[in-house]
């Protein structure tokens, strides 16, 4: 099972931004945000929330274990990404599925090929708030270099180049909050 909210929510809010392993192995991650406990709740239900903790590993970046009974073991590991042009408190992420393994399912550990998510965060002073973009395949994006667009609004890419343009048009919209992460 993934973990919820910011990898879940790319196929409830109808698509991600993704790669097979990362297109930002050599980028050096930030950290904008502390360590500590977070609720998160998703746009389109904000009643429905879930418990988690932040903790910063030593290559700088975070580990977002579910505390919560119904997630209890799903993680995610993040890395936040400063990419110039982006707007103050603005941060490219990363996002990698690192769910503990459960009596009955298929284990999958996280590796350097495993399928990362991608998207915009921006800093609020309360948390976070997330922004998960979708692909159509008619869009400008799908139509970029090294795109490959599917038919439920996901698109993988194969480039940074064109995540990077990609990301940097998308800072430009109106922002879309996809899921909002406040500290307790």
């Amino acid at each position: 099972m993934r973990a919820p909210f910011v990898l879940l929510s790319c196929l409830l809010l109808a698509g991600c931004w993704q790669s097979t392993g990362s297109l930002f192995g050599d980028a050096k991650p930030v950290q904008p945000f502390r360590a500590g406990k977070l609720v998160g709740s998703n746009s389109e239900k904000p009643a429905e929330i879930a418990r988690s903790v932040l903790t910063i590993g030593k290559d700088g970046s975070y580990r977002l274990a579910y505390t919560d009974k119904e997630y209890l073991g799903d993680a995610m590991v993040l890395r936040f990404l400063a990419l110039p042009g982006l707007p103050a408190n603005i941060y490219v992420f990363e996002a990698v599925s690192d769910d503990a393994c459960k009596p009955g399912q298929t284990c999958h550990p996280m590796t350097a090929k495993s399928e990362r998510d991608y998207g915009l965060v921006r800093v609020t002073k309360t948390g976070a708030e997330v922004f998960n973009p979708d692909c159509a395949k008619s869009g400008a994006v799908a139509k970029l270099p090294g795109v490959k667009a599917d038919d439920y609004g996901s698109c993988t890419f194969g480039n940074r180049a064109s995540l990077e343009k990609a990301l940097l048009d998308l800072a430009k919209q109106g922002w879309k909050t996809s899921v909002t992460y406040r500290y307790e």
